[in-house]
């Protein structure tokens, strides 16, 4: 649902996932179901035990950089790395547009373990600033912004020149309390909707702080008592500032999974 957020709610008339809530392959213990897995074996289907993809197949095995170098208007220019707490340069990379929030740095000859947490803007827009380890509060925020004409709504209809399209209390000027991801595969994450009417955008404060919340990025929400409904989703405009620019500290129980198999905060 996360990928199909974008797609329009008339696409969706006549279409039917067959697949419903089952798993790939792993499930919860107090899950009977068969898994995609176990029903593709049970069928004899060739692929049953291939090996997952996880890269982008339409690349195949070549350098990511390069594919991407053949698709820009003009070549990336090489920068700084900068440590956002010293300020210092702690090394060179071959053009900012290859990093994403989020991503490790690998910087030769430094033995930090490094991540990118931020962009620089304007003059300083191809400095890349990093922080040392995966939790630095320059990672996490817990507020983001999408630009309200972007977002699209699934699933509530739309009349005429009428917002029937937005959740009432929205159209009221009031907020409403839903789930909510950022990235794919990410766990749904508790939050508070408004819509800021003066700016034009969709505001998102989270119950928990998000890691590495990216500009460009989808941000998806979700109804019901689980989150199982798909109320649509846009492109982040803008996150709100990190821990680290208020000067707050991170507790390990106020951070919310980067993943369901995130094992770096238990």
């Amino acid at each position: 649902s996360y990928f199909l957020s974008g797609v329009k709610t008339e696409s969706f008339r006549d279409v039917i996932f067959p697949l419903g809530s089952s798993y790939k392959s792993q499930q919860p213990a107090s899950s009977s179901q068969p898994t995609v897995r176990d029903i593709a074996i049970e069928a004899g289907i060739p692929t049953a035990s291939k090996r997952d993809s996880v890269g982008i197949c339409f690349i195949g095995k070549r350098n990511f950089g390069g594919f991407m170098s053949q698709y820009m208007p003009e070549p990336p220019r090489p920068g700084n790395f900068v440590d956002v707490d010293t300020g210092k340069v702690v090394g060179r990379h071959d053009g900012s547009l290859y990093y994403t929030v989020g991503q490790g740095a690998r910087i030769s000859g430094v033995g930090t373990r490094y991540f990118v947490c931020d962009k620089g803007s304007g003059d300083d827009s191809n400095t890349v600033f990093v922080c040392d380890g995966t939790h630095h509060p320059a990672l996490f925020s817990d507020e983001l912004a999408v630009d309200f004409s972007s977002f699209n709504w699934i699933g509530l209809g739309r009349s005429g020149r009428e917002l029937n399209h937005v959740p009432r209390p929205l159209r009221e000027g009031k907020t409403i309390d839903a789930w909510a991801r950022t990235r794919h595969l990410q766990p749904l994450v508790r939050c508070t909707v408004r819509w800021d009417r003066d700016g034009e955008k969709l505001r998102m404060k989270f119950h928990r702080a998000i890691r590495a919340i990216t500009p460009g990025q989808i941000a998806c929400l979700y109804a019901g008592k689980e989150g199982l409904i798909c109320l649509g989703g846009g492109p982040i405009e803008s996150r709100g500032k990190s821990y680290f620019e208020c000067g707050m500290d991170l507790a390990l129980p106020s951070i919310h999974p980067s993943g369901h198999n995130d094992l770096s905060l238990s």
